[in-house]
């Protein structure tokens, strides 16, 4: 997985995660395969990882904490009022440098997660 350098893991669980594909078009990652997406945070950056069954590749992005913002949102389904989830919203630059944005809801609740990605150096948006 990511990044070798940073070893030490603030934090690692299982994830629902929708990600901005244009303005107002969020999509959902599988969270049937696999167990579903898992974030993993480290000093100086998180990962999201998810297997994509045999017929796709599947998804390894890393997100370095400096520059990255993150806030408390509920986004829905495609952009939608409807299945709105809270989560981390988290907007930043991939490891290619391509601006995302995540709507991460972690399994076990926003505090722990919120924290690693506060410890690891993502910055709150005012």
């Amino acid at each position: 997985m990511g990044q070798g350098d940073n070893e030490v893991i603030l934090y690692s669980g299982r994830t629902f995660v929708r990600a901005r594909r244009s303005r107002n078009s969020w999509v959902s990652w599988n969270n049937r395969l696999g167990g579903g997406p898992l974030l993993v945070v480290r000093p100086g950056s998180f990962e999201i990882s998810a297997p994509q069954g045999t017929m796709l590749e599947s998804r390894d992005l890393v997100v370095q904490s400096d520059g990255a913002k993150m806030w408390l949102d509920r986004i829905g389904w495609a952009g939608t009022p409807f299945d709105r989830k809270e989560c981390i919203h988290v907007a930043g630059r991939d490891q290619r440098g391509h601006g995302i944005d995540l709507a991460l809801s972690p399994q076990d609740g926003m505090d722990g997660a919120w924290q690693a990605l506060l410890t690891c150096g993502v910055t709150p948006r005012n």
